[in-house]
């Protein structure tokens, strides 16, 4: 691989807020934008509170709203989500959050009740308990949808980009497996492998998960889809490896092993310097050793980590 190419991998955009962090970093960095916004903003919501008064409403709110669509997504990874169209995937996920969100909010309006009642929703709301979550339901979801979507926007327009590499190497369907447990591989590969742009070939070097997402790098780019590591990396297991609870190898794009007491991670053909767990050290190591698995890679090239 040559500086262009590796120079090709290092602008790669992740798919996340201003494609530069994870989606919880993003999350992170939305909801103190936004605390800090309204508090400066005065909202109407927050009229008549202090500063700092201001400032703690605005923090609880935005974060519960980031705590359970956090814990949406969380839920929501292992279910079938990822055969849904995205923005349907995305809907569920921010209906779900604010529902998990709304009885929450009751209690924060016990905290800082309104001054009036204004409007059919807050009648409704004072009329009883469950009255009051459904009421705060209705009015929350539209706003945890939207936010939730731009969150998501980079990912809903991300396209894949693509390494300077002419033709992509032959796919890998060399899978020695027991009569009973094929078809289901094969199923579960399918639908990986329709998933991926035709653009980026099928030959996987890595898959790092991120919530409810996951970032797959093939020889020629990457790309980010809705799924669960665990669901595929069953399926991969003949041609890699779970070194980590959110990475998966490819075994013939390894470079080279490094583990120590401090630090243990794989060096991939494209660059990448995929994080190993402390529980799959001695697996990694003694399967692979720490020497160099592909002749091919031994041109140094800049690293990026996968955590």
């Amino acid at each position: 691989m040559n500086d262009k190419q590796s120079g090709s991998y290092s602008m790669l955009v992740n798919g996340t807020v201003l494609g530069a962090t994870p989606i919880k970093t993003s999350l992170l960095l939305v909801a103190a934008s936004l605390s800090v916004l309204f508090t400066l903003v005065k909202p109407e919501a927050s009229v008549g509170l202090g500063f700092w008064a201001r400032f703690s409403f605005w923090v609880l709110h935005i974060g519960i709203g980031l705590l359970a669509i956090l814990l949406a997504s969380y839920c929501l990874r292992f279910w079938r989500l990822a055969q849904l169209s995205t923005v349907l995937s995305l809907g569920i996920t921010g209906v779900i959050g604010a529902a998990l969100a709304a009885p929450l909010y009751c209690v924060v309006e016990l905290m800082y009740p309104p001054e009036l009642i204004d409007g059919a929703l807050d009648e409704f709301a004072s009329q009883g308990w469950w009255q009051a979550i459904v009421a705060e339901f209705a009015c929350v979801m539209p706003i945890m949808l939207m936010s939730w979507y731009t969150v998501n926007l980079p990912y809903l327009l991300n396209k894949p980009v693509l390494t300077t590499i002419s033709e992509p190497d032959a796919p890998d369907d060399s899978f020695d497996e027991t009569e009973k447990e094929i078809q289901e591989r094969k199923q579960r590969l399918e639908h990986l492998y329709e998933r991926l742009p035709e653009v980026l070939g099928r030959d996987i070097v890595a898959i790092s998960s991120d919530l409810h997402y996951l970032n797959v790098y093939t020889t020629l780019g990457k790309t980010m889809i809705l799924g669960s590591l665990k669901y595929y990396a069953e399926a991969l297991v003949d041609s890699g490896m779970q070194v980590h609870r959110a990475n998966w190898v490819a075994k013939k794009h390894i470079v080279k092993v490094h583990i120590t007491t401090t630090d243990a991670y794989c060096v991939m053909t494209n660059g990448l310097k995929v994080a190993i767990s402390r529980n799959k050290r001695k697996e990694v190591k003694n399967y692979f050793g720490q020497s160099v698995c592909a002749p091919a890679a031994l041109t140094p090239v800049p690293l990026r980590r996968v955590k």
